[in-house]
C-alpha cells in the first residue's frame, strides 16, 4: 500500500478572525492541507512563519501594520522556498500584478468559492502562478 503524502502546513494570515477561522476548519477538514498557525497582523505572521515553517501562507493584502504585499517580499526574501498566496478583495489587476511582483505565487480574491482556493493552492504546490479569474476577466 502505498504511503498517503504529507499534508501541507499553512499559515494564515488576515486582519478578520472570522475569516482566518473559517478557512482554517476548511483546510483542516482535507486530507491535504492544515492550518498551523494564524495570526491578525503582518507581525505576528511573520513571527508564526518563523516559528512553524509552514509550507505556503496565506496573506491578506489589507493588513492594519504593513500591507500584504510588503509583506509578502519580507517572506519571500527570509523564506524563499515558501509559497505566498495573496487573498484579496480588491479585483484591480494592478494590485495582483504587484502581489506576483512580490514573490507571490498566487493572488485570490475573497468572494470566490472556497474551493478555488483548494484548487488554487494545489496549483500552485504543483509550480503554478495563479490568478484570479475575477482579475483576469478584467484586463483581458
Amino acid at each position: 500500500m502505498k504511503p498517503r503524502p504529507r499534508r501541507k502546513s499553512i499559515v494564515i494570515i488576515d486582519d478578520h478572525i472570522f475569516l482566518r477561522q473559517g478557512l482554517e476548519r476548511i483546510l483542516n477538514a482535507t486530507d491535504e492541507f492544515f492550518v498551523c498557525e494564524e495570526a491578525g497582523n503582518a507581525a505576528d505572521g511573520l513571527d508564526a512563519v518563523r516559528e512553524m515553517r509552514p509550507d505556503a501562507v496565506i496573506v491578506d493584502v489589507g493588513l492594519p501594520d504593513i500591507s500584504g504585499i510588503e509583506l509578502t517580499k519580507q517572506l519571500v526574501a527570509e523564506f524563499p522556498g515558501v509559497i505566498v498566496l495573496v487573498l484579496s478583495m480588491h479585483e484591480e489587476a494592478e494590485y495582483a500584478v504587484r502581489a506576483m511582483q512580490a514573490g507571490a505565487r498566487g493572488y485570490i480574491m475573497k468572494n470566490e468559492a472556497v474551493d478555488t482556493l483548494q484548487n488554487a493552492l494545489r496549483d500552485v504546490f504543483a509550480g503554478k502562478r495563479l490568478f484570479s479569474t475575477t482579475v483576469l476577466d478584467g484586463t483581458v
